[in-house]
């Protein structure tokens, strides 16, 4: 038994270690390369592994890795005109299943979750959209994008924690739960810049798997206010937004449909050319069946500056949420930590520890540590 766990364990390993040789012999060849002046193609390919501590009954230690490559076409024939195709492949599904937790370790788009996406039978094709720019004025312009796109880019955003690629790894610090963001489905997002205010909507019909297994079709819609402040210690952006879909939602009683429904706000603030900080907060409606109705987060971001390298950072977040008054969670809480190591132009490494929680209403609470490498070659 012991002998075939060792032997697991040090075939995850090799395969960890095989990436990562794969991703620092790429980067020796890594660029951002311009077919043109209106043809960009770049990409990213990450390695990650993942050590589950669990301290959840009946559930032992975990390990799991993935290697994802994520590929863009950006074709800008004019100024005004923009048209992107995303793609991204990946090997390995790292901690997700037989994940206990209400947050998942790693939020990227992993191995089985980049086949049949939103059941609409289309395989590592993330995004296909035409954007159109409107330049009314030297600080006011109207843009309008429609195809498959990523609700993610207009919602929500942060300068802080909205990246797993090269921020915090949990999902809940890189978008709030409580949103609902759909992505890589039909849609359409207007974005309205006046000087330092905008506001975005978004629209799209996905679809999401109900309680029997099946596919539900929905219509999702999102409006974001946002607002950049200068101040003389740095940038600010603070961001206020709501949500809706459709009613095709499973009350808690099993006989009516509901809508989910939701506000939030995401704000982050430079205080210095070295401290950031930023803060979320998500209310949800629970009408309709939901893990969370109150979300909040915050945390810190430290630049290398500190200690001679601007490219090195570290990351502290921590998040509370509060289960719906039905869920069988009380509440959840999240704590992450990361020191991100720019190795050069084209790599960098990430060392990354966090701790979840989730206290139960009925069972014990289940809870857990969770170690991460993240390695990343840019080209």
């Amino acid at each position: 038994m012991y002998s075939d766990i060792s032997k697991s364990l040090r075939g995850k390993v090799a395969v960890f270690l095989l990436s990562v040789l794969i991703i620092f012999t790429s980067s020796m060849f890594a660029f951002a390369y311009d077919v043109n002046e209106k043809l960009t193609i770049d990409g990213t390919l990450t390695g990650v592994y993942q050590y589950g501590n669990y301290d959840v009954k009946g559930l032992d230690n975990k390990d799991g890795g993935a290697v994802i490559l994520d590929l863009g076409f950006n074709f800008h024939p004019t100024e005004t005109d923009e048209f992107q195709i995303t793609a991204s492949f990946a090997g390995g599904n790292g901690l997700d299943k037989g994940n206990p937790f209400s947050l998942t370790p790693y939020a990227d788009d992993l191995e089985d979750g980049l086949k049949n996406i939103n059941g609409r039978n289309r395989d590592y094709l993330l995004e296909a959209w035409y954007k159109h720019t409107f330049k009314l004025d030297e600080k006011t312009s109207l843009a309008l994008t429609g195809g498959i796109i990523d609700s993610t880019r207009y919602i929500d955003d942060n300068a802080f924690a909205n990246c797993e690629t090269s921020q915090f790894m949990n999902q809940i610090f890189v978008n709030h739960k409580n949103v609902n963001l759909p992505s890589y489905d039909i849609g359409g997002a207007i974005e309205f810049n006046i000087s330092n205010f905008s506001i975005r909507s978004v629209v799209m019909n996905s679809k999401f798997e109900d309680a029997e297994g099946s596919l539900e079709n929905y219509n999702y819609y999102a409006l974001q206010v946002g607002y950049v402040l200068e101040t003389p210690m740095g940038t600010g952006n603070y961001r206020i937004y709501g949500f809706t879909t459709s009613k095709r939602f499973n009350d808690w009683d099993g006989t009516n449909k509901e809508r989910l429904q939701g506000l939030g706000i995401s704000a982050d603030q430079q205080l210095s050319p070295i401290i950031g900080v930023f803060a979320r907060a998500g209310w949800q409606d629970d009408a309709a069946i939901i893990d969370h109705q109150n979300v909040y987060s915050a945390g810190v971001n430290i630049n290398g500056k500190l200690w001679g390298r601007e490219k090195d950072e570290i990351g502290l977040g921590y998040a509370y949420l509060t289960g719906a008054d039905d869920s069988e969670i009380d509440k959840t809480n999240a704590f992450e930590s990361y020191f991100k190591l720019q190795i050069s132009k084209y790599n960098d490494i990430s060392f990354d520890l966090q701790y979840i929680n989730d206290s139960l209403k009925q069972e014990s609470d289940k809870s857990g540590f969770v170690y991460g490498v993240r390695l990343n070659a840019y080209f």
